[in-house]
């Protein structure tokens, strides 16, 4: 009986322990963006402002999914054990931070944080925000998985998958023709449900190529963006399939500029979501040809 207490105050103490570093990277992201501090430092009702309630927590959610791969080893001290999550935590903190600004000065250049959450309200934009930490999220968590404890691959992998995931942004008029920036500015949903989607799928393939051992860096690399590139020849072939195999009809029809887009009907919510699920579904497909398939001894090394 005793030993269940101890289990249960020694997991309370490590709670609040999270606690804090959440607390932390609240001081920390109110420092590093000015906009947000009056927001984090009164109190926030979440009725109030939609877009502003999503932005919040998908960075809180983004801290979770990261945090989700940490492990507690009270094996040799328990002080040790605190040192280390704090030092590996605030490093992923800050990787996140870093890494959701880096993209979304790529992806919304044009735009303002404090002119789209506090004034305008664009929902729109605050999905795509919400979509970019998730992703970004999703990335870290593999990194964390890869660098086993070392802060230098942890940095070199962060790297290394940032910019994988900021040319896989600039893919995106390849696979829609919804004007991104025209419909952000029109608050259109369907447009941020698209590319939801489409960065989520990007994020998987991308989390799983560099979710393997690594014992050379140089051949790593290579492996990693070998994945990446056969994900891009097997992706087309999934999505013709399922356009075919249920003959979907693209909504939108044949649109050669953005000026003819803006002359006809804004998306509807059903394309928006019909091109987000679309690239999502053969994103996961696609990653069961890319790491699902172990040639054993089939072709002996």
């Amino acid at each position: 009986m005793n030993e269940l207490f101890d289990k249960l105050i020694i997991r309370v103490i490590f709670t609040c322990f999270i606690c804090a570093i959440i607390y932390f990277y609240k001081i920390v992201h109110s420092k590093l963006n000015p906009y947000t501090k009056s927001q984090l430092n009164t109190k926030f009702y979440t009725s109030k402002n939609a877009a502003s309630t999503i932005h919040l927590f998908s960075r809180i959610l983004g801290i979770g999914i990261i945090f989700s791969e940490f492990h507690f080893y009270l094996s040799d001290n328990i002080l040790i054990t605190f040192l280390d999550f704090f030092i590996q935590a605030s490093s992923c903190l800050f990787l996140f931070l870093l890494s959701t600004y880096i993209l979304e000065s790529i992806v919304l250049y044009n735009f303002d944080y404090n002119d789209e959450i506090h004034k305008r309200k664009n929902i729109s934009y605050a999905i795509i925000c919400f979509a970019l930490s998730i992703a970004v999220a999703q990335l870290i968590k593999s990194i964390v998985i890869v660098s086993n404890n070392s802060l230098i691959l942890l940095f070199f992998l962060w790297l290394f998958a940032t910019v994988l995931i900021g040319f896989a942004t600039k893919s995106y008029p390849l696979i829609s023709k919804m004007p991104f920036n025209r419909l952000i500015i029109q608050k259109n949903y369907p447009m941020s449900f698209s590319y939801a989607g489409f960065i989520w799928g990007w994020s998987l393939i991308i989390s799983t190529a560099i979710n393997h051992p690594l014992n050379d860096i140089k051949w790593y690399s290579i492996q990693v963006i070998l994945k990446i590139l056969l994900a891009a020849i097997i992706f087309p072939i999934f999505r013709i399939a399922l356009i075919k195999i249920y003959c979907l009809q693209d909504d939108l029809g044949q649109v050669t500029s953005d000026q003819e887009l803006a002359e006809i009907t804004p998306p509807h919510i059903g394309h928006g979501i019909y091109e987000g699920l679309l690239f999502l579904t053969c994103s996961i497909l696609t990653m069961l040809i890319t790491q699902h398939v172990n040639f054993g001894t089939f072709y002996p090394v």
